[in-house]
């Protein structure tokens, strides 16, 4: 019978190595690190590669791992019961509940998944080799408990959304994996496909454009004055935009004594939708090679133009050039109220504030907006709007729009 009892024991040992190996095995791979793994196996490391190729099905090593830790588990539990009871007769079942429940929970669980955790790429890549066999081996069976499983229900969508991978970047961030510039450009990629080029563009008001009649001359002094590489081309009104004009092409002819009508260095403009998104708008820039268009609302009129450049801002932030004025939306001023441009984003200011403030039902992004929609009316220099203590007075004027406001935090009062 002691022959006996060292054999159970000796069983007992493997089968408790056995289910530590797989508690090890299910910790690694759940916590590995696809992109380091992805590296090695682009490296060439074939236990890296094959690793990989077992996550992208994790039902099948997920099953293949619980058949195995059950079946050494229940094994390891019964053979215990019959050499306890053997040695310890009618103690033998309590006896084995406190060893075997301290055992499994010390060398088959805390001990093992501790290892793991804390480099679980290195154990992906130790136990591959041994696992795949036991994958190949219990794969009949994994493949009955997977159908049974897909028969029971489906399984939720893990797709990971916009918002939840910000939060990761975000997360990623403070860990100091990613400094702030690298997480805010991360994050404007992500923004990037949900932007409309309506919310962009340079609106109509603001265009510099030029007559398709006008002279030479006329032409030569708009692009001298406006510094702009293209200038569009309308033909009665700025709604009919018909072309564009290049002033290398104007200079270049003017150099050389070529004719510099409008007409002779006229090139096709391009007509987009608002609704047209960034990243659509700048992979068909790419492929045209052409950095203008004009943006259109649904019922076909002009809203405003969009450059390559405007359209690279909405991802990397502000480009400035040595022909811009830079000129801020937004000034703090030495008593706490800002200074801000007509055509500034109402959120943008709700930033600079640290608050909130209600826009009483309107749903667009202007200052300028938000006091006609106030207002109910064109505002003129002098007027004031109130909303949730928070006032905006027009300081002056661009015509019918205003041109500059004063915004002041009613709830904290000026320094």
């Amino acid at each position: 019978m002691d022959s006996m009892l060292i054999v159970y024991a000796c069983i007992i040992v493997v089968l408790v190595i056995c289910s530590a190996f797989f508690s090890l095995t299910e910790t690694a791979f759940t916590g590995a690190n696809r992109v380091r793994l992805k590296k090695l196996a682009n490296d060439g490391d074939k236990k890296a590669e094959k690793a990989l190729v077992m996550l992208e099905d994790y039902d099948k090593f997920l099953t293949t791992n619980l058949i195995g830790v059950n079946v050494v588990n229940i094994a390891s539990s019964t053979i215990a019961t019959v050499m306890f009871v053997a040695i310890f007769a009618d103690l033998g079942s309590v006896v084995n509940i406190v060893v075997m429940t301290l055992v499994s929970l010390t060398f088959c669980e805390i001990i093992p998944k501790s290892v793991a955790k804390k480099n679980p790429v290195k154990w992906c890549i130790k136990t591959v080799n041994i696992f795949a066999v036991l994958v190949k081996v219990l794969s009949p069976v994994s493949w009955l408990f997977t159908k049974l499983t897909k028969a029971i229900g489906e399984t939720d969508d893990e797709t990971m959304s916009d918002e939840e991978l910000e939060v990761l970047i975000d997360e990623c961030e403070e860990g100091g994996s990613l400094d702030t510039d690298a997480s805010e450009l991360i994050k404007s990629a992500i923004r990037f496909d949900d932007i409309e080029v309506g919310t962009l563009c340079v609106p109509r008001m603001d265009v510099t454009a030029v007559n398709q009649d006008a002279t030479s001359k006329e032409l030569s002094d708009i692009l001298a004055e406006s510094g702009f590489s293209r200038i569009p081309v309308y033909r009665k009104t700025i709604d009919d935009i018909v072309g564009v004009v290049y002033s290398k092409d104007y200079f270049t002819r003017a150099h050389k004594g070529l004719p510099c009508n409008i007409a002779s260095i006229m090139k096709p403009v391009k007509y987009v939708p608002e609704s047209m998104t960034a990243s659509d708008l700048l992979s068909d820039f790419q492929k045209t090679k052409v950095h203008m268009a004009v943006v259109l609302d649904s019922y076909g009129g002009t809203i405003g133009i969009i450059t390559m450049e405007d359209v690279l801002e909405a991802l990397v932030g502000e480009i400035w050039d040595e022909s811009d004025e830079v000129s801020e939306d937004i000034v703090t001023n030495v008593d706490g109220s800002l200074t801000v441009k007509g055509s500034t984003d109402v959120y943008d200011i709700m930033n600079a504030l640290g608050r909130d403030f209600d826009l009483q039902g309107y749903e667009e992004h202007t200052v300028n907006g938000l006091l006609m929609h106030v207002l109910g009316r064109t505002p003129v220099g002098g007027d004031e709007i109130l909303t949730d203590d928070v006032s905006i007075k027009v300081v002056s004027m661009d015509g019918r729009r205003a041109r500059e406001c004063r915004v002041i935090d009613h709830r904290a009062p000026p320094a």
